[in-house]
């Protein structure tokens, strides 16, 4: 996903007035970490080598990084291929989970390999804490169906919370128009960062001018902060 980290003095740069060129020297010439700013920029946006990153391309690559968000998540849950989640899929993929989890525990803590976990198994302070957890009879012992309905409580929480996030119609399925309305806005946040910083005149674009300048210089003798571009 693309985005912005902030590294050494860039805080300083973050929430400063445009004004009176920051990113150009004395003599007028931009100082190299302003101009590695912009060539970071647009080896990333400017995709008709132009010299400015126009609003076509910056929605261009906010579609490309929402899709590829769409995709992870299609990839996820989406087991026939079909470019839909629907809820047989995402509750197969967190059954599987929750019966891996099963396994796991009883591997870990069924010690002595009777299929439960009791006393037999150990007295510290921590096996106390799991029986009494787990142990929803009350009879001492966490059997494994016991675990099984615990994992399985589990999975139902996350199969709800994965379609209240994306089944924006509420019809038992996710789209990819669904997934899409989710992670775009996602994907639009580094860009806005970007445009709220940089463009001086509002026009949606971005230019090297408006880069440099608005890219504070040393200030005594902090150096240059650096604002990569992932």
């Amino acid at each position: 996903m693309m985005k912005i980290a902030l590294i050494a003095t860039v805080a300083a740069c973050a929430a400063t007035p445009l004004y009176a060129d920051h990113g150009h020297g004395q003599d007028g010439r931009v100082h190299p970490q302003a101009s590695r700013l912009w060539d970071q920029l647009q080896a990333k946006y400017d995709t008709d080598d132009d010299g400015t990153i126009s609003a076509d391309e910056f929605a261009a690559a906010v579609d490309a990084a929402a899709d590829k968000l769409k995709t992870a998540v299609l990839d996820k849950f989406d087991t026939d291929g079909d470019g839909s989640i629907t809820k047989e899929e995402v509750q197969a993929k967190f059954d599987a989970a929750a019966a891996d989890w099963v396994a796991k525990f009883l591997d870990h803590f069924d010690t002595n390999d009777d299929g439960e976990i009791s006393a037999d198994d150990g007295t510290t302070w921590f096996f106390d804490h799991l029986i009494d957890k787990f142990d929803t009879d009350g009879d001492g012992v966490v059997t494994k169906a016991e675990l099984e309905a615990a994992a399985a409580e589990v999975a139902a929480d996350k199969v709800d919370d994965v379609f209240e996030k994306y089944d924006g119609d509420a019809d038992g399925t996710i789209s990819s128009d669904e997934i899409i309305a989710v992670v775009k806005p996602l994907a639009q946040k580094p860009v806005d960062a970007l445009l709220d910083r940089f463009d001086a005149n509002d026009d949606g674009a971005l230019t090297k001018d408006e880069v440099t300048k608005a890219t504070k210089p040393p200030h005594h003798g902090w150096g240059w902060g650096k604002l990569k571009i992932k």
